[in-house]
């Protein structure tokens, strides 16, 4: 993928659904490398941090 010298548009952000819809409405084509690699790291940042919140909630459940 090329770099772009243009502006590149503001990281996504909101929920999941909401950074989809975010990502169709921009051009692939003016994206550059970084700025994806940026939101992909984002995007995974937030999965683990919700798989640790679902790992901790899974450990102090108490079946009775």
């Amino acid at each position: 993928m090329e770099q772009t010298t243009g502006p590149t548009p503001d990281d996504l952000t909101g929920t999941v659904d909401d950074r989809r819809s975010q990502l169709e409405n921009l051009q692939a084509d003016g994206l550059s490398a970084e700025w994806l690699r940026r939101q992909l790291e984002n995007a995974l940042a937030a999965w683990a941090a919700t798989a640790t919140e679902l790992d901790i909630q899974k450990e102090t459940h108490a079946d009775y």
